[in-house]
C-alpha cells in the first residue's frame, strides 16, 4: 500500500526550508530553462486536421465532463474526491436528480503538494486516484472500453521540478509524423482515464460549438511565444465562427487583482482573455468567438464572479488545505486595454472593469464555505502552536533558547549574577526592565532580536515600505513583550533550580525556553486571527495553518442537445478518515452549491 499522507504540515520548518529551496531554484531559472518552448517544437502544430483525439463534437444528446483543481495533498480530501469522480453517477443531495460521470476530467492546476517529483506525484495523486477506480483489484469502476479521458493544465507547485514529473505523467503521448525517428505512443491510463495531451496546454472541441482551452502560466503567470502562437492557430484555422470558449488558467487573477493597482498578473490574464475574440480569418474577417466562462483553482474555495454574460469559477477544492470567503469582494478598477471579445484598438485606450461575486439563488452569495462559515473556521488560529506544534518546537524553542542562554551568559559577565538572580529582583516590571538591559548587552542577543524584527517585516502582508515596517514592528513586540513575560516569570518561579546546580539551570532554561515558545506561536497566531478577520490580509498564511480536509468541491458540466451549457458545482463538507484500511468506506454527502447554473 502506498503511503497514505496526512496534509501537508505547511509550518513544518524542515518542510518550509525544502519548499523555499525549490521555490527560488524554480523562480530564478524557471524562465532560463522553460521547457514548453521545447515541447511546442516538438509537436509542431499541424495546418489541419484537428487531432481527432480532441475533438467530442461528435457527441450526440447531452454530454458531460468534469473540473477539478488543487488536489494531491492529503489522502482523505483527495481521496474523498476521486470517489466521487469514480461513481457512474452523482446525486448531490436526497431525492436529487443523477448527474452523470464526465466523458472528460480536467484538472486544473497543483495536482501534487508541497513541490513537484514523481514519489509526490505517485502517493499524493496516483494512489487514491488508481484506488478510487479499482477499489478491490481487478474489478475496476468502469470497463475499459468506456474509459473517460483525462487533461491537465500544470498549477505553480507543479512547475517546482520545472514540470519533469508532470510531462512525464500527462504529456507522454506521442503522435506519429513523416520523418520521426521512434514509434508513436498513447499516453499514460491514471485512475483508469487516458491522457492524450503531447504538451502541457490543450483545446478541446465540444459539442454545440463549445471549446475548451487549458493554458498554462508558468509561475508568475507569464504565458510563452508559441502557446500564444498555439491558440491563436486554434481560434483561426480550427474553431468555427460563433465558437464559444471556455478558458481554464492557472490562477485566478481577478479574485488575486487589486482595485486600485492591477498587476502585471492581470495583464497577462487580460491578454488571454482577449485572444478567442481578436481571431480573424485568411480574409481578415473577425470569426466573432465569444468568451463564457473562466475557470480556475489555486485558491481552495468556490466562488463565482460575473461580468456581463461571462462567469468566472474558482474551484480549488480537489483535495488540498481549504481557503477561506469572507475576504472576498466585488472587483471595480480601470483597465487600459478593451474587453474580452474585442480586439486591440489604439482609440480605446481604457475601460472600467466590473466583476461582481454572484448571487445564488438562495439569495447569499455564490461562495463555498459561506462567510460566516469561514469567518468561524479562522478562529481555529487561537490553536496555532497545537496545531503546527512542529513550528514552535523546532523552530521557536531552539532560537528561545539560544537567546536565553546568552541572556544567562551577559548576566554572569556583566554583573557576576545568573539570569534568575537578575530577573528575580523587584517586582515583574523590574525583571522585565533588567530582562532587556541583558537583550541589549551583547551583540549576539541583540543580532537574534534584530533578526526577529526583519523576519516579521518580510511576512507582513503590507506592499508600502513604511506600512510594512509598521505592521512587522508592531508583530516583533507583541512577540518581544509576551516572551519577555513569559521567560521572566518562568524563571522567577524556578529561581531557588539555579542554587541547586548545572542540571537545575538548564531544566529551568529549557523550560523557559519551551514556555516562549509556545507563547510567541499563540501570539503569531492571534497576528493571523486579527489580520484575516480585520484587515482581510494573510488568507493563505491563515488557512494554511489549519490544513483543513473539509469543504472540497467540484465541477460537473452538461452541454444539452441544444448547445447549451450548464454548471453543477459540487460540495463535500466533510471528508471520511479513508487512512486507515476500514473494510467499508464510509459513505459521501455531495450537495449542490448553488444552481444548476446556466452558463449558456
Amino acid at each position: 500500500m502506498k503511503n497514505r499522507a496526512a496534509m501537508v504540515g505547511w509550518y513544518d520548518p524542515a518542510m518550509l526550508a525544502k519548499t523555499g529551496i525549490r521555490v527560488a531554484i524554480s523562480t530564478v531559472f524557471g524562465q532560463f530553462a522553460d521547457k514548453r518552448e521545447a515541447f511546442a517544437a516538438a509537436n509542431a502544430i499541424a495546418p489541419q486536421p484537428f487531432d481527432k483525439s480532441f475533438d467530442y463534437s461528435v457527441h450526440n444528446g447531452n454530454f458531460w465532463f468534469d473540473f477539478i483543481a488543487d488536489t494531491g495533498d492529503g489522502w482523505n480530501s483527495t481521496y474523498a474526491v476521486a470517489r466521487l469522480l469514480a461513481q457512474e453517477t452523482i446525486a448531490p443531495g436526497a431525492g436529487a436528480k443523477e448527474l452523470p460521470r464526465g466523458k472528460i476530467l480536467v484538472m486544473g492546476g497543483d495536482e501534487v503538494y508541497p513541490t513537484a517529483s514523481r514519489e509526490e506525484y505517485g502517493n499524493r495523486l496516483l494512489a487514491p486516484y488508481e484506488l478510487a477506480h479499482e477499489p478491490e483489484k481487478g474489478k475496476p469502476a468502469w470497463p475499459p472500453k468506456t474509459r473517460p479521458d483525462l487533461y491537465a493544465v500544470p498549477g505553480n507547485h507543479d512547475w517546482y521540478d520545472g514540470l519533469n514529473a508532470f510531462f512525464g505523467l500527462f504529456c507522454r503521448r506521442r503522435i506519429a509524423h513523416a520523418g520521426m525517428i521512434g514509434a508513436a505512443r498513447s499516453g499514460k491510463v491514471i485512475g483508469g482515464r487516458q491522457t492524450h495531451q503531447t504538451r502541457s496546454y490543450f483545446a478541446i472541441r465540444l459539442p454545440g460549438d463549445w471549446w475548451l482551452w487549458g493554458t498554462d502560466s508558468q509561475l508568475e503567470g507569464y504565458i510563452d511565444q508559441p502557446q500564444i502562437e498555439y491558440f491563436q492557430h486554434v481560434a483561426s484555422a480550427w474553431m468555427p465562427p460563433g465558437s464559444k470558449l471556455i478558458l481554464c488558467v492557472g490562477q485566478p487573477s481577478w479574485e488575486y487583482v487589486d482595485n486600485a493597482k492591477p498587476d502585471k498578473a492581470f495583464s497577462y490574464f487580460s491578454y488571454l482573455e482577449r485572444l478567442a475574440g481578436a481571431a480573424r480569418d485568411a480574409s481578415g474577417q473577425t470569426l466573432g468567438h465569444k468568451l463564457k466562462l473562466v475557470l480556475s483553482g489555486d485558491a481552495h474555495h468556490y466562488a463565482r464572479y460575473v461580468e456581463g454574460d461571462r462567469h468566472y469559477v474558482t474551484c480549488g477544492g480537489g483535495g488540498a488545505f481549504l481557503h477561506p470567503t469572507h475576504h472576498l469582494e466585488d472587483k471595480d478598477f480601470d483597465w487600459p486595454y478593451p474587453q474580452p471579445g474585442l480586439p486591440y484598438d489604439r482609440a480605446q485606450q481604457s475601460h472600467q472593469r466590473k466583476l461582481t461575486i454572484a448571487d445564488a439563488e438562495n439569495g447569499k452569495k455564490a461562495l463555498y464555505p459561506d462567510p460566516a462559515t469561514s469567518r468561524r473556521l479562522t478562529l481555529g488560529n487561537f490553536a496555532f502552536a497545537f496545531k503546527n506544534w512542529k513550528f514552535p518546537a523546532l523552530l521557536m524553542f531552539p532560537a528561545f533558547f539560544l537567546l536565553t542562554w546568552l541572556m544567562n551568559i551577559n548576566a554572569q559577565l556583566e554583573v557576576r549574577q545568573s539570569l534568575a538572580d537578575i530577573v528575580s529582583q523587584g517586582n515583574l516590571c523590574d525583571a522585565l526592565g533588567n530582562y532587556w538591559l541583558l537583550a541589549v548587552a551583547s551583540p549576539a542577543a541583540a543580532f537574534l532580536l534584530v533578526g526577529a524584527f526583519f523576519g516579521c517585516r518580510y511576512f507582513s502582508d503590507v506592499e508600502n515600505g513604511w506600512g510594512r515596517t509598521l505592521v512587522g514592528g508592531l508583530h516583533a513586540a507583541a512577540h518581544g513583550a509576551t516572551v519577555s513575560v513569559v521567560t521572566c516569570l518562568i524563571v522567577r518561579a524556578t529561581a531557588a533550580w539555579w542554587a541547586s546546580g548545572l542540571g537545575e539551570q538548564l531544566a529551568s532554561l529549557v523550560l523557559a525556553s519551551a514556555g516562549a515558545a509556545l507563547a510567541s506561536a499563540t501570539v503569531f497566531g492571534l497576528y493571523l486571527v486579527v489580520s484575516l478577520f480585520i484587515f482581510n490580509r494573510h488568507w493563505n498564511e491563515a488557512f494554511s495553518s489549519l490544513a483543513h480536509e473539509g469543504f472540497k468541491s467540484l465541477l460537473r458540466f452538461r452541454i444539452d442537445g441544444k448547445g447549451s451549457l450548464t454548471m453543477f458545482p459540487i460540495g463535500l463538507d466533510k471528508v471520511p478518515d479513508d487512512r486507515r484500511d476500514i473494510p467499508e468506506n464510509p459513505l459521501l454527502s455531495p450537495h449542490l452549491i448553488e444552481g444548476p447554473v446556466p452558463i449558456g
